[in-house]
């Protein structure tokens, strides 16, 4: 964003003009800036379907997590696809380098007559150099961001259980935001759920996702905790359920006192 500052002192009818007309040239320098730099957005409506439903969603995730907004990221390339509670992310920075990270995270859900903590669990691995290679030669060779979203893929169906997964491409100047309900819940018949189906399981097997979830889910600290939909929950005696109820108890408490002395 571009700052101007200007400094004058005016007490005629003519210095009058001359800051309305100063004013206005600066105002109109901003907004073509700020409109120069807005890139052309795919497949989002802003209506209530299922792609603007999941794109306000996705854009809390991402702020959670901490990730890059591809709708303004200045990246010659950036590709990211997310399966329930993993998101891949592949990028390209100014000197051509690839880079590559996979994230893995849940939410803690507590017993509905406690307070929700709000706590997520998080953790990134970015990729070794030849995953990442073979990843970013799996996109382009796939043509995965040639596919629609599948809105607009005639015979896809959707559904309220299931599992959607998700790509974002960002490049210099547009931004796609592509949904696919249930690849495998679609008919036989139908090659891009096909498709969509065997592009996710390759890249999520190229990035060894499901190692590292099995690894991730040993550490997860909660007794209960949000997947895609689905709640998990760890088997525990009543003598753990207590600690961990009162582990809860007193983060919250903490979190409370600290908020108060922010206040002050």
């Amino acid at each position: 964003m571009t700052e101007i500052v200007a400094y004058f002192s005016v007490n005629t009818t003519v210095g009058c003009n001359f800051m309305k007309t100063l004013l206005t040239i600066i105002n109109l320098f901003f907004w073509t800036t700020l409109f120069g730099q807005t890139k052309t957005h795919n497949n989002i409506k802003y209506s209530n379907d299922d792609t603007s439903i999941w794109y306000k969603y996705q854009l809390k995730v991402i702020n959670d997590l901490s990730l890059t907004r591809l709708d303004t990221s200045s990246s010659p390339f950036y590709f990211r696809v997310w399966k329930s509670n993993q998101v891949i992310e592949v990028w390209k920075n100014k000197e051509d380098i690839y880079s590559g990270l996979l994230t893995t995270w849940v939410t803690e859900n507590t017993p509905i007559n406690e307070k929700q903590t709000g706590r997520t669990l998080i953790d990134k691995k970015l990729f070794q150099s030849d995953s990442v290679k073979l990843i970013i030669d799996l996109i382009k060779s796939s043509q995965i961001l040639k596919l629609p979203t599948d809105d607009s893929i005639k015979g896809w169906r959707h559904g309220f259980d299931g599992l959607t997964y998700i790509t974002e491409y960002s490049d210099q100047t547009s931004y796609s935001f592509k949904t696919y309900w249930t690849p495998s819940a679609q008919d036989k018949s139908l090659n891009e759920a096909k498709f969509v189906q065997s592009f996710v399981d390759t890249i999520f097997n190229l990035s060894n996702a499901k190692t590292i979830w099995k690894n991730f889910q040993k550490s997860i600290p909660f007794e209960c905790y949000t997947v895609g939909g689905s709640i998990g929950c760890k088997v525990l005696s009543k003598k753990e359920k207590r600690r961990f109820t009162k582990e809860r108890k007193n983060y919250l408490q903490q979190k409370y006192l600290q908020k108060q002395r922010g206040t002050m």
